[in-house]
């Protein structure tokens, strides 16, 4: 009896849950998801199969859950900024800033985000990165627009906006998951918001105080 209440309290236990998101993600970032087990899994995890099958159901939920999990929060907040009140320029800033924080809040997932896009196919369930990629770029898109529209920023090529604020985003998230111990990223936050109100007072008739209200 006890020995069954043990399993229950693990099996609803949300930080066995994360340990075994945790472990998934080494994983199947540094052995690649075909050659990744159950077994180990929940070696790594410290648990027994079964609670796997009861949280994510087979190597596949598991999987899909570290995928649609962070993708859903990034879904949010690109929704969260297109109908949000304030300057286009000021909800580009923050926009970008508060993507860049998702990443380091998990930077385990999108380094596998990345091997499993770049690296060579493993058989893993397709996640349709380049359509989460297209709706990043359509919403810097659509707050460009705002801005040359309502006057904040000169009228240009909205594309050409578009790909150098992507490209300073860029940066930064490379710089993100290339850190390590001993040698922090290069640019925090605070520097990508500073860099990234420095191009939109490029394109401003405005200073760059008043482009980040």
């Amino acid at each position: 009896m006890a020995e069954r209440d043990k399993r229950r309290t693990d099996h609803g236990d949300s930080a066995v849950r994360r340990r075994l998101l945790a472990a998934a993600t080494e994983l199947f970032t540094v052995k690649g998801y075909a050659a990744t087990s159950v077994r180990e899994i929940v070696e790594a995890a410290g648990v027994s199969k079964p609670v796997l099958y009861y949280w994510f159901g087979n190597k596949e939920g598991i999987y899909l859950e570290l995928m649609t999990e962070p993708f859903g929060r990034f879904t949010a907040l690109l929704e969260e900024y297109l109908g949000a009140a304030g300057s286009p320029c000021g909800r580009l800033v923050d926009l970008l800033d508060h993507t860049l924080m998702l990443v380091q809040e998990n930077l385990g997932g999108t380094r596998l985000m990345y091997s499993i896009y770049y690296g060579p196919p493993q058989g893993a369930p397709f996640i349709d990165f380049e359509g989460y990629h297209r709706h990043f770029q359509d919403a810097i898109r659509k707050l460009v627009s705002e801005g040359m529209e309502g006057g904040a920023l000169r009228s240009e090529n909205v594309d050409d906006v578009m790909w150098i604020l992507l490209g300073v985003f860029n940066v930064a998230l490379e710089e993100q998951l290339c850190g390590r111990p001993d040698r922090p990223p290069g640019i925090d936050r605070e520097g990508v918001r500073r860099m990234l109100t420095l191009v939109l007072s490029g394109f401003a008739a405005r200073t760059a105080d008043e482009v980040e209200r």
